[in-house]
């Protein structure tokens, strides 16, 4: 972390932490910035300083693209979500890296996560190179909504693409983390790495979380309750539209019919690989520099 001649430009997960505070910091003492844009970063630092900070690897990309991808034939407002998407802590940061979010923005940058008590999730990015952007929310019982000072029907495709991959990503991402059957989450980076953080940027050592498949824990027994079995590669179902009444709960309607969502669900274990050919991790595999 000691490396100032690029600053703002490191992708570590630490390192990217480190350069956000210090630039953010940086431009509270400048001219060049709004009001607006100063309280921005100052919220921004402090949800940092503040918030549980997780590491998703390269090594969930494919997984959560599948998770996604049952939403991609949805309207926004008819989407429907897990109660597992709520984030871990009321305040996060998460650094996602899946490819169809990293070419709308920068690679060192992560997201910010508040979570109200009527359920609703909003999405902040941040980055080193970058203001903090709102990106939207989304909601289990009433989809997913867009911040923005524009009519969203003026976006461009890949504009539209990029936020609405980002939220579910993030949706994805906490519901994984929230399903202690196929990860653990470790401590991120160095002991001497978070006790400089602790030291440079007041953030609590215990507030590190790299997620992992918990490929080394022993399997354990599934009841006939429950739905698919630990014996099999791990694989995702897809939630999808169902015909409903209109007594029933949280329902969606699509011209002008109810529809109730039927929620995916994940069966397996990455211990016995995973379906599709996806990356299956190998006990002892080292994901990468975070």
């Amino acid at each position: 972390m000691s490396d100032t001649s690029k600053i703002g430009y490191r992708v570590g997960f630490i390192e990217t932490i480190d350069d956000t505070l210090k630039i953010y910091r940086h431009c509270l003492n400048s001219d060049e910035y709004t009001f607006e844009e100063k309280m921005s970063q100052r919220d921004a630092v402090e949800h940092i300083k503040n918030c549980d900070l997780y590491y998703m690897g390269e090594e969930f990309n494919d997984m959560l693209t599948e998770w996604g991808d049952q939403y991609h034939d949805i309207l926004h407002s008819e989407s429907r979500f897990s109660k597992f998407t709520r984030p871990p802590s009321r305040l996060c940061y998460i650094r996602v890296d899946i490819p169809e979010i990293k070419s709308g923005t920068v690679p060192n940058s992560g997201y910010l996560t508040t979570y109200y008590e009527d359920g609703m999730t909003s999405i902040t990015l941040v980055s080193p190179v970058l203001p903090p952007t709102k990106i939207g929310s989304y909601h289990p019982d009433k989809g997913t909504f867009f911040h923005s000072d524009q009519e969203i029907d003026n976006w461009d495709e890949e504009k539209m693409k990029y936020m609405s991959n980002t939220i579910l990503a993030i949706a994805g991402s906490f519901e994984l983390i929230n399903n202690p059957r196929f990860i653990v989450s470790e401590t991120a980076g160095t002991r001497a790495q978070r006790k400089q953080m602790k030291r440079e940027q007041n953030i609590p050592l215990e507030a590190w979380h790299k997620i992992t498949w918990n490929v080394d824990e022993s399997t354990v027994f599934v009841n006939e309750n429950e739905r698919g079995g630990w014996n099999m590669p791990l694989h995702y179902t897809r939630g999808h539209p169902r015909k409903a009444e209109p007594h029933h709960k949280n329902l969606m309607y699509k011209n002008g019919k109810p529809y109730k969502w039927i929620e995916g669900f994940w069966s397996g274990h990455p211990a016995f690989g995973i379906k599709k050919g996806y990356h299956a991790p190998k006990i002892g595999e080292s994901d990468g520099k975070v």
